[in-house]
């Protein structure tokens, strides 16, 4: 899978800096988050909290390539719409 298209959408609420609908192969799409912590931004994928409060995730990749590229072209949409 490769990444198509991202969709950058600006939301400053503190930490959260925006949201980013990332487009794979044409095909499927997950929202992501982008957050700046102490130590620069972060790309988070979809997660769900249950009951006790632990966060899992919900859709991730599987491999290494995907991921690093994901972050990328997140991280870069993000600084555009600057």
């Amino acid at each position: 899978m490769k990444v198509t298209k991202i969709a950058f959408q600006k939301y400053e609420n503190g930490r959260l800096k925006g949201f980013a609908k990332v487009f794979l192969d044409d095909s499927f799409v997950i929202v992501t988050r982008v957050i700046q912590t102490r130590s620069g931004l972060v790309v988070a994928l979809p997660d769900h909290v249950n009951k006790e409060g632990k966060r899992s995730l919900v859709a991730y990749p599987v491999n290494r390539e995907l991921r690093q590229e994901i972050i990328e072209n997140v991280i870069k949409a993000y600084k555009e719409a600057e």
